[in-house]
């Protein structure tokens, strides 16, 4: 466990150990707003579904396999809006948010909600998402309709693959 938690630190480089202001997600024209995300907030988020499944991608600007993905993850997330929502969760640091975090969204007109992490405990996160999960990324998890976890995919993968992951909750 103590490895876990080690390595999780390593890869986001000195994670912010304080809470952020709740900033809602939205995006219009001219802005684009990236809300931090905590322990008790994802575990909300997971169980208050809107009778949608769920994608997660946990990613990092710094992270070259996530950025290699990313642009798919944006196909996806515009081919599925209907029928399944996308959430990507950063694990960039919290005062990055502006500086790397939104220009790299708005590089790739990521339209769906984008969250980076904030919390004091990296191995409630990782948990929290899944238990066997290391905390490397890219990593995806996806969830059914109740919040349930269906699949955990630990690395990168383009469309046709992330096509697999869901296919099982896509009607």
């Amino acid at each position: 466990m103590r490895n876990r938690i080690v390595f999780f630190i390593s890869i986001i480089s000195g994670l912010i150990l304080t809470v952020k202001p709740d900033i809602s997600y939205c995006q219009t024209s001219d802005e684009l707003v990236v809300e931090t995300i905590n322990v008790e907030k994802l575990e909300e988020f997971l169980s208050n579904r809107n009778g949608k499944p769920l994608l997660i991608n946990v990613w990092a600007t710094w992270c070259v396999p996530c950025r290699e993905e990313f642009p798919d993850l944006v196909k996806l997330s515009e081919k599925y809006k209907t029928k399944i929502d996308i959430v990507g969760i950063s694990v960039d640091l919290p005062e990055e948010i502006d500086s790397k975090v939104i220009p790299f969204l708005e590089k790739h007109n990521a339209g769906f909600t984008n969250f980076i992490v904030d919390v004091k405990d990296p191995e409630d996160f990782i948990n929290l998402l899944n238990a066997d999960w290391s905390g490397a990324i890219p990593a995806t998890f996806l969830y059914d309709k109740n919040g349930k976890q269906l699949k955990y995919h630990l690395g990168k993968t383009d469309l046709n693959g992330f096509e697999k992951i869901i296919s099982s909750v896509i009607n």
